[in-house]
């Protein structure tokens, strides 16, 4: 906040330009849909949010739980399927100090959260109860966005770069990423690649508003208001992981990581599970991956390839 700046007039903007205000319509700080004058004495910031975390004003703590909500379980409401939940974690928010973290935590360790998304023939009867799944007795198969695909991928490569802040980057090739060599001898920490929220995206003459990357796994452009992006199944989505040039190096960078923490091919085959699924393989899964790399480490970049092209790696069960 810059106090100085607060005494300064401000203006109606014409057409939203800072450079043309409208000197004869003075605007003065407040919001819209406020009747009685504000108290602006400890600023306008401070102001602002000390009447939207109000107890007389319910509808915040409703609105952000049910964002939360629907980023956990992929389903924003219009009219809430369960009023009462949503009223709950409304006070459960404002009584833990408006905590996201804590409301987070709240959501991801409740029983609904756990349950899996394979709905079996043991549940046809739910599914002929509730085959929209309104009353989540199954957890809703959802594939990952584009941001935690990236940021997956170079996570089991042991790249992926989790400084806080700082600037963004861009991809050169329309989504194989940065294409600086890729090999062995490139180290953890000489890396640049950051996690997928600092992409660059945006207007700039000398490139597309959205990397094609982003686009591909329905990525809006940010022009637009998006509360919940659109979910796709596309070949653009299978080609990146199948053929870009930042899948293949990420292949290579994993596989020396396999070859560097193990000593032997079956303990790779468990690390590589381990990383990319976050599960162990199973005894027939381990077997026929021996089999497959045929007692030749140099084949461990071919095993990374296929595990980053599973349905398994793409989407939460």
């Amino acid at each position: 906040m810059d106090r100085l700046r607060e005494q300064e007039p401000s203006y109606v903007l014409t057409s939203g330009d800072p450079l043309r205000p409208e000197t004869n319509h003075e605007v003065k700080p407040g919001w819209p849909f406020v009747t009685a004058k504000p108290d602006l004495r400890d600023g306008r910031i401070e102001a602002f949010t000390d009447w939207l975390t109000a107890p007389e004003n319910p509808l915040f703590a409703r609105v952000a739980v049910n964002r939360l909500w629907q980023w956990h379980f992929g389903e924003l409401g219009g009219k809430p399927s369960h009023p009462a939940l949503l009223d709950w974690l409304a006070s459960e928010f404002g009584r833990c100090g408006f905590s996201m973290k804590q409301i987070h935590r709240l959501m991801v360790t409740s029983e609904t959260y756990k349950r899996a998304s394979d709905a079996a023939a043991d549940f046809t009867e739910s599914q002929r109860i509730d085959p929209d799944d309104a009353m989540l007795w199954h957890f809703r198969l959802r594939r990952l966005e584009a941001e935690p695909i990236w940021d997956s991928i170079h996570a089991a490569a042991g790249d992926l770069d989790l400084t806080v802040g700082g600037p963004s980057f861009g991809l050169r090739d329309g989504g194989g990423g940065n294409r600086r060599r890729r090999d062995a001898t490139v180290s953890a920490s000489t890396n640049s690649f950051r996690r997928g929220a600092y992409i660059i995206r945006g207007y700039a003459s000398s490139r597309d508003v959205t990397p094609n990357f982003l686009q591909a796994f329905d990525v809006d452009d940010g022009r637009e208001p998006c509360p919940m992006r659109t979910r796709t199944v596309t070949p653009p989505q299978a080609l990146f992981l199948m053929n870009s040039t930042e899948v293949d190096g990420a292949c290579g960078v994993f596989a020396s990581r396999l070859q560097k923490e193990t000593g032997d091919l079956p303990s790779a085959v468990d690390l590589a599970y381990r990383l990319v699924l976050t599960r162990r393989p199973s005894i027939e899964e381990t077997n026929s991956a021996i089999r497959y790399l045929e007692n030749d480490p140099a084949r461990l970049k071919n095993l990374a390839w296929l595990l980053f092209n599973l349905d398994e790696f793409v989407y939460v069960k």
